[in-house]
């Protein structure tokens, strides 16, 4: 994969410098005066003190010594200034989660004061907070005082109250409503419907900074769980990242109760944020179509595994696999798991390792350490291969919590286990969960611990195999050209990517996400009826689509996934075609290996497709990346430590991304956009639905950790703390002075960042780089809006220009990345990387790379890999 003509080339070593100013701003809200407020608040204020009055009620037989507590939901227009810090203020009231509110109606005594945003949604803040009767009390009198004289100063500190008073458009207790939402009543009615005598589903409790309230909420919970003869089957108290999980069972008759309108303690308990469905990661069970054997892999690889798999269990006798697995299955489930069931964990395992068979790729020479997450379905009987899903008797998270820390560190007294580990392959989703405006704990679980240990988790964004519904009569698609056919699908799948969202964990901030694309190197016989309604190398139908937390790019990129045809369902007379896609284990896609059933051999392989192909493929993409890496070390005395690996491998996936032909593509989908006269509210909003789709777009590995003579990468690492900033600087090459001619720079910056979920801004570090437009003469052109790449943990531009540049030989380009706390304070060093190609046409006779590379001191002689 490197050319050995024109390896990597690595920065000198930074210059420490003060970082650049955050700006920001943006329009402000209109709030109503003291008078409005009087009117909207005091009848909130007499509801909230009758939820207190009622629960002292209530715990009068149960705890009558016991002081009452609720949770204050505070819902504000705009932003307040260090609204934590005031409330840290006040005995008895704990800060507990700030969210943000991206998307709120403007109404007559809220709205954007800018006349051409006035009707338009305007971003607020949720506040969450722990409060009892005597914090109440205060709180009141700090209204009583504001609305009785707003100009009245506050004690020191207190002053966020004031705008907290003046912003407030809601103050509410935390109720049945947020607790029990409309899809935890449907996964419960699901569970009746079909006839299930007890039902499983989980309880996120609140997480207290106290670990005595923490210990007293899991007594009630689980006493409460008792009263309606259930039980709590499993616990997880994870205080790094604000997690007290219960996986709990009740008896179905409970439940229907509680659909039916009563209210027991355990749905009133002030102790519980959420009750959320059973975690869970379920596969298709397999109806085998066409097997093909494998022709014949030497067998074996002899170096410490760098990527894990938590998965499905692999077959590890397969011939595809033989030598090349370090299995590690501590809670002993093997003996229970039939080879014929191990699909999924083969699958990835194989597409690791070789690639899709079809594309006859050499093999890692890596083994790849598996965990087992996957467990069949016993309940599946109507599959040859049983549905693989996680296990039903303990909490997800849990699971993967332990699963990554026996990697890194060990347990019970036990060293790590594959201490040489820096990729996690997550090829799994919840598919009950999808991302809408909190981040689920598994994703938090994944945020944390890609900082505690530098690792590199990718992770697919989900598949959805919803039917497609194509605005043309039934029966009329076969008499169609195929391009015909092609524009009403990718209309068709265009007009949902609202009911497309990510699923748990896609939406992890520090995680590289990825999506697929309909690509795949199978020759499939044409069947007629079967249908390839996208275009090869454009977005999968069953890929999902971002955007992540607080509108951040996601997913991050995109790799194959293989094609999927579709089946037109047969409905006479129909005004729309409905199509659902094949899955079965026949071409196209991409083939890989599959365990055998009864009398088949142990060199079969089959077809699948999806994301989480795509995921595997990314992680064998970052693993080639890797030996890119580990052969610049042996050469190159300054080349980046390995404590560098994670983000250093984050960021030349993305490096090689670029939307290419794909936005025009999506754009001509919605020509809505040109009626917008406001150039720059046109180009966000364009921006902002071509990244919905395609992220940072489709990766080509080869272009990010190879150079040519006309492009030349360098790479640079460090460590910065809050307020901090590095310089990194190259030398401008010479022919390119004075000449008009086009060029391209493109800049990428990922790094880890520490989490705060109690705080909206979530991630604690944010870095930025800062391109140099004016020293090259450059712009932004086809790539993701220069605001929402500042969101995430992943900074990718692309930027380009022609106009002729003065300059003299010794100048050199710089690019500055700059830290700044996000999220409260930020202790100790964030670690990051920067990749940045410059590189002109070819044929423009402009020797980019050779002349940077004799301007580096020392020189870099580099073999091949």
């Amino acid at each position: 994969m490197a050319n050995e003509n024109y390896p990597l080339l690595f920065f000198s070593a930074p210059t420490e410098a003060g970082r650049n100013s955050l700006g920001g701003g943006g329009s402000s809200v209109h709030f109503p005066g003291i008078g409005r407020q009087r009117v909207r608040i005091a009848p909130q204020l007499a509801v909230l003190q009758q939820a207190f009055d009622a629960k002292r009620l209530r715990l009068q037989h149960a705890a009558p010594m016991e002081n009452p507590e609720l949770v204050l939901v505070l819902e504000v227009a705009g932003t307040v200034q260090n609204f934590a810090n005031a409330v840290s203020k006040i005995p008895g009231l704990d800060w507990l989660l700030e969210w943000a509110e991206e998307q709120i109606e403007a109404d007559e005594d809220f709205y954007a004061e800018s006349r051409e945003q006035q009707h338009k949604p305007y971003a607020g803040r949720l506040f969450l907070l722990g409060t009892n009767q005597e914090a109440l009390t205060q709180l009141l009198a700090l209204w009583n005082r504001y609305q009785q004289n707003p100009d009245e100063p506050f004690a020191r500190g207190l002053a966020p109250f004031k705008h907290a008073f003046e912003q407030l458009r809601t103050i509410r207790h935390w109720s049945v409503a947020d607790r029990v939402d409309a899809d935890m009543r449907r996964y419960w009615q699901d569970g009746i419907d079909n006839g299930m005598a007890a039902i499983r589903f989980e309880i996120e409790a609140w997480h207290f900074s106290v670990p005595q309230k923490n210990e007293t909420a899991s007594v009630e919970v689980e006493a409460l769980v008792q009263r309606l003869n259930g039980r709590v089957l499993s616990r997880a108290l994870i205080p790094e990242i604000a997690y007290h999980g219960f996986l709990v069972e009740l008896p179905a008759a409970a439940v229907s109760t509680i659909l039916a309108g009563e209210t027991p303690e355990l749905v009133l308990s002030d102790r519980i944020m959420f009750f959320r469905p059973k975690a869970q990661s379920v596969t298709d069970g397999v109806s085998e179509a066409q097997l093909i054997k494998q022709a014949e892999i030497p067998a074996g690889a002899d170096k410490a595994p760098l990527i894990a798999l938590l998965d499905g269990l692999p077959l590890s006798n397969h011939a595809l696999l033989a030598g090349r697995l370090m299995v590690d299955d501590p809670d002993g489930w093997e003996a229970e798991y039939e080879a014929k069931d191990r699909v999924h964990g083969t699958s990835m395992a194989s597409l690791i390792l070789h690639g899709e068979l079809d594309g006859a790729l050499a093999p890692l020479d890596r083994k790849l350490y598996v965990r087992p997450i996957l467990r069949p379905d016993p309940l599946d009987t109507f599959n040859p291969r049983r549905r693989e899903h996680t296990p039903d008797d303990e909490l997800l998270i849990d699971l993967i919590h332990r699963a990554v820390r026996r990697i890194c560190e060990g347990e019970a007294g036990q060293e790590a286990v594959a201490p040489t580990v820096r990729i996690v392959n997550l090829s799994v989703g919840d598919d009950t969960r999808l991302f809408v405006r909190e981040i689920s704990p598994w994703a938090r679980l994944l945020d944390w611990l890609a900082f505690r240990y530098s690792l590199l988790f990718i992770v697919s964004a989900g598949n959805d195999v919803r039917p497609l519904a194509l605005q043309t009569p039934s029966n009329t698609l076969p008499g169609m050209t195929p391009d015909d056919r092609a524009g009403l699908a990718f209309t068709a799948l265009t007009a949902e990517s609202m009911d497309r969202r990510l699923i748990a964990p896609a939406e992890a901030m520090n995680v590289l996400t990825v999506g697929a694309l309909h690509a795949d190197h199978a020759q499939p016989p044409v069947v007629p009826g079967r249908f390839d309604l996208f275009a090869l190398g454009g977005i999968s139908p069953l890929s999902r689509v971002g955007h992540g937390y607080r509108r951040s790019v996601k997913p991050d990129i995109l790799m194959p996934g293989g094609r999927v045809l579709h089946r037109e369902r047969m409905v006479a007379g129909a005004p729309v075609s409905v199509l659902d896609a094949i899955t079965a284990s026949t071409a196209p896609g991409h083939r890989a290996a599959v365990p055998p059933l009864p009398g088949q051999t142990l060199n079969e392989t089959a077809y699948s497709r999806g994301t989480s192909n795509a995921a595997a493929l990314a992680s064998r993409a970052a693993a080639h990346a890797y030996d890119v890496i580990e052969s610049l070390r042996v050469q190159v005395t300054d080349a980046p430590a390995a404590k560098y690996d994670a983000v250093l491998l984050k960021a030349l996936l993305v490096h090689g991304a670029q939307w290419g032909e794909w936005s025009n593509r999506l754009l001509a989908q919605r020509p809505d956009f040109q009626q917008n006269q406001n150039a720059s509210a046109r180009r966000i909003a364009e921006k902002d639905f071509v990244t919905r789709w395609l992220g940072y777009g489709v990766v080509d590995v080869d272009r990010a950790v190879t150079c040519t003579a006309e492009r030349a990468t360098l790479l640079g690492v460090g460590e910065l703390g809050a307020d901090e900033a590095f310089v990194f600087s190259a030398p401008l090459p010479p022919s390119l002075a004075g000449k008009r001619a086009w060029r391209r720079l493109t800049l990428t910056l990922a790094w880890m960042s520490p989490i705060n979920f109690a705080h909206q801004s979530y991630r604690r570090a944010k870095l930025w780089v800062t391109p140099p437009q004016e020293q090259l003469r450059i712009k932004r052109l086809n790539s993701a809006h220069e605001q929402t790449v500042m969101r995430g943990t992943v900074q990718h531009e692309i930027l380009e220009g022609e106009d002729a540049v003065a300059f003299v030989d010794g100048d050199r380009f710089v690019c500055k990345v700059n830290c700044a706390a996000d999220a409260g304070e930020l202790a100790g060093k964030v670690k990051f990387a920067l990749c940045v190609s410059l590189e002109v046409g070819v044929g423009s006779g402009i020797a980019v790379y050779q002349e940077i590379r004799a301007r580096i001191m020392p020189a870099i002689g580099i073999q091949p890999v």
